[in-house]
């Protein structure tokens, strides 16, 4: 048992029903919920201090309805508490009449349940139990699921694989594609910026009748990835395509080839590929879709995805929105690690880019968002990776950022942010093969990023630094026309054409530098002393020419 101040959940129970309450305590551990419920203060005792800080710590109490619990002054007590700091989420373990104060309070009916994770009325209590936990009151898209319930959609992008069809093959053969579904799921269910399904449960929908969107309402989610199996001697294919179930869209499809000879290495291959894809390929959905027409509500989450989509277009007025809309954020859920370290990064970049009438003040915000993600973060991918780019922006410590990218990367090896960030962060410690290493991958993993044109000048960059100017000056170019003002671009560009000899060419682009206000950003705080030399002699050849 842990301490009051650490758990998600209190569990409410009458002593007689510890048996019952025990199943839902060991269910909800098993989802990586922190549970405080204890036997032995269920008797005609005191109210203990101790029972009363758990209580009034928790982010959820879960009130198990019995005829015995209803006769409980104890339970009807920390009922009232939880009602009335509206954590409460009451649940009929047997047929009985609640207090009548709580006749109005809409209750799950788990009358019939045994602790079966795969029962739909399980599942709904389950998600809202994690929309509590999360603190998601204000989402503005409900779900109806056949509880009775109406459920919001979780904070994050929510995702469940569905059942695979194995095309040609017997029935007793499902366990092939029934495997490959459990292996997406729990390779998917690594990346905490996403809220994914239990293969188990995923697979009670096998040979359903139900629509795309009805099994999204059902399971409170917004993403279905569907596919089919197909075998042929020892080869096999695999089709993909996964679908926004809420929109009724198709967002992206693949196709898989491989062997058998090996079959859980296939699902491995495939389950890491699909995993990767998907990451990237839902955020660029979500990021679209918040950005299609005019917001019909304050909700946090669409807030959020708003300021994302708004600092990819990386100029001063779409960085200082999304600083105001990320404020926004953090007033409502003040312990927000995500929103705070993408806070701290658009503090960050309006001081290196100079967007800003007060350059050091915006520093000095970066590094308060900054401490503020890093002691919420812990273990999650995104915060590690945004608090990384945010020293870098800042010519901060380069040591932490790389410990922060290299952790980032044990926790999500293909990540494209994280890989996009570890690789303008080799750009300024010196090392640009890894660099250009790192920025393909995140390339390869999302080709249709919507940041693409920096990651491509990324590349640029690191190829100026191994001196192939043919080469960085042909990518340059390319990200120039998609982001005519990206600094760090028109210098490297400048340079690269210095020292090919194309003076006329160097001359323009550092022209165009000097107009937007000089040489900000990654270019004016490179630590190698040959990459220095060769900035500061491209844009000197640049300026005079061959003279």
């Amino acid at each position: 048992m842990r301490e009051p101040g650490l758990n998600d959940i209190f569990l409410s129970y009458n002593r007689d029903d510890a048996s019952v309450a025990k199943l839902y305590a060991e269910a909800l551990v098993r989802e990586g919920l922190n549970v405080w419920w204890d036997t032995a203060l269920r008797s005609g005792e005191a109210y203990d201090e101790v029972t009363e800080a758990a209580l009034r710590a928790a982010k959820a109490v879960v009130v198990l309805w019995s005829p015995r619990s209803v006769a409980s002054r104890w339970v009807r007590a920390e009922a009232t508490l939880a009602d009335r700091a509206g954590t409460l989420l009451p649940v009929m373990i047997e047929t009985c009449e609640r207090p009548i104060m709580f006749e109005l309070i809409q209750t799950a009916d788990l009358s019939h349940w045994k602790g079966n994770v795969a029962d739909t009325g399980w599942r709904a209590l389950l998600f809202e139990i994690q929309r509590f936990v999360a603190g998601n009151y204000d989402d503005p898209t409900p779900v109806q699921l056949a509880t009775g319930y109406t459920y919001k959609l979780p904070d994050k992008p929510s995702i469940a694989v569905l059942p695979f069809t194995d095309l040609g093959a017997a029935a007793e053969t499902d366990y092939f594609a029934d495997g490959i579904v459990e292996e997406i799921s729990t390779a998917l269910s690594h990346f905490k910026s996403l809220f994914v399904i239990a293969g188990s449960t995923s697979l009670t929908y096998r040979n359903t009748s139900k629509d795309l969107n009805a099994i999204c309402r059902e399971l409170g989610v917004r993403y279905l990835l569907e596919g089919a199996v197909r075998r042929s001697g020892s080869k096999v294919r695999i089709n993909i395509k996964l679908n926004d179930g809420i929109a009724g869209e198709q967002v992206w499809a693949d196709r898989f080839d491989g062997s058998l000879d090996d079959v859980f290495e296939l699902q491995d291959r495939v389950a890491a590929s699909v995993a990767r894809t998907i990451d990237s390929t839902i955020e660029n959905a979500e990021l679209r879709r918040v950005t299609v027409g005019p917001t019909k509500s304050a909700d946090t989450y669409e807030m959020f995805w708003r300021a994302n989509a708004l600092y990819r277009d990386f100029e001063a007025g779409a960085i200082s929105d999304a600083i105001a809309l990320l404020e926004q954020v953090l007033e409502r859920e003040p312990n927000n690690a995500w929103a705070s370290s993408l806070a701290g990064f658009c503090h960050a970049s309006a001081f290196s880019n100079m967007w800003t009438q007060d350059i050091w003040a915006s520093r000095e915000n970066a590094l308060k968002y900054y401490d503020h993600a890093m002691h919420l973060g812990g273990e999650n991918a995104q915060v590690l990776c945004y608090c990384a780019a945010i020293q870098v922006s800042i010519a901060g410590d380069m040591e932490i950022a790389g410990r922060l990218i290299d952790h980032a990367l044990e926790l999500i090896p293909d990540s494209t942010n994280t890989l996009f960030w570890g690789g303008f962060l080799d750009i300024v410690i010196g090392m640009p093969e890894r660099g250009l290493e790192r920025l393909e991958g995140s390339l390869r993993v999302n080709p249709r990023s919507t940041v693409r044109p920096y990651l491509i000048a990324g590349m640029g960059i690191c190829l100026m630094e191994l001196e192939r100017y043919a080469e960085g000056a042909v990518v340059l170019t390319e990200a120039l026309q998609q982001v005519p003002n990206y600094h760090a671009a028109l210098g490297a560009l400048s340079v690269c054409f210095a020292h090919l000899g194309k003076f006329e060419e160097a001359a323009a682009m550092r022209n165009r530098l000097m107009a937007l206000g000089g040489m900000p950003g990654i270019l004016a705080i490179l630590q190698d002393a040959n990459h220095r030399e060769i900035v500061s002699s491209g844009m000197t050849l640049a300026e005079t020419g061959a003279s």
